[in-house]
């Protein structure tokens, strides 16, 4: 006899923590590997819908350490243009969440003093 025990998503099992221990590699050195780590994170926010909303709280958070603490990210360029293709999708009227998110994060990055660096 077989019993239907639920089996947990991998959803379920992606942590707060593990989103921003993973964004933290996105500092790395090598271009090739901030790459990788690009098309993980962005295929993690196509996929698991309940996850989106944490993806962008923890970049915010990295932005604003970057905008009001570093001012330097290796990854930064990376996580731009992941950041391009969520803002791309977002609905018009934008939610009061998302409107929150270009007044306190994206329009104060561009006070940082080596944003031309972010441009490739």
């Amino acid at each position: 006899m077989t019993t239907n025990i639920p089996t947990p998503t991998i959803a379920q099992n992606i942590s707060a923590s593990f989103i921003k221990q993973f964004l933290d590699l996105f500092d790395s050195e090598d271009p090739r590997e901030r790459d990788y780590l690009k098309t993980i994170l962005h295929r993690i926010y196509g996929k698991f819908m309940t996850l989106r909303s944490e993806v962008r709280k923890q970049v915010m958070n990295l932005l604003l350490k970057v905008t009001y603490e570093h001012e330097t990210h290796n990854g930064l360029t990376e996580l731009l243009e992941i950041l391009s293709s969520i803002i791309s999708g977002f609905a018009s009227p934008l939610k009061p969440e998302h409107q929150d998110f270009f007044n306190k994060v994206m329009v104060p990055l561009h006070r940082v003093k080596t944003l031309s660096t972010f441009n490739t």
